[in-house]
């Protein structure tokens, strides 16, 4: 299977409408992207059969159509693209990710707040187990 934290911003579009819609067509996965991503149907089907030769979508035929489905989770996918960033940008420290996360100029307010949040609400699971 392809790393996926490679996929492209379109690649990601795709899963994007498969996971909403659970099994659309080719059209429907068309019709979805169109206004947004103008991409031609040819363009599209191209890209699901890609996706498709590298494990991440699958199909099944209903009539003359195939219904596409992920093989592949939306949390699979996000923690891929995220190992991938912080590997890359951060040396693999997460710590450093967070706090120029947290220190960026577009960092919106209470946002420290709310990973003082999450972290109590983790380390609280974890002194449970």
């Amino acid at each position: 299977m392809k790393a996926l934290h490679n996929l492209t911003d379109q690649q990601l579009a795709i899963l994007g409408v498969v996971w909403t819609q659970g099994e659309p067509t080719a059209n429907e996965i068309h019709q979805a992207l169109e206004p947004t991503a103008g991409l031609a149907r040819g363009t599209v089907g191209t890209m699901l059969h890609r996706l498709e030769r590298q494990g991440i979508l699958k199909h099944r035929s209903e009539g003359r159509e195939f219904r596409y489905r992920a093989a592949v989770t939306r949390e699979e996918v996000m923690a891929s693209r995220l190992h991938g960033l912080v590997g890359g940008l951060f040396g693999g420290d997460l710590t450093a990710m967070v706090s120029f996360a947290v220190s960026a100029p577009d960092a919106r307010k209470g946002d420290v707040e709310k990973l003082r949040k999450l972290l109590d609400d983790h380390a609280a699971k974890k002194g449970r187990r």
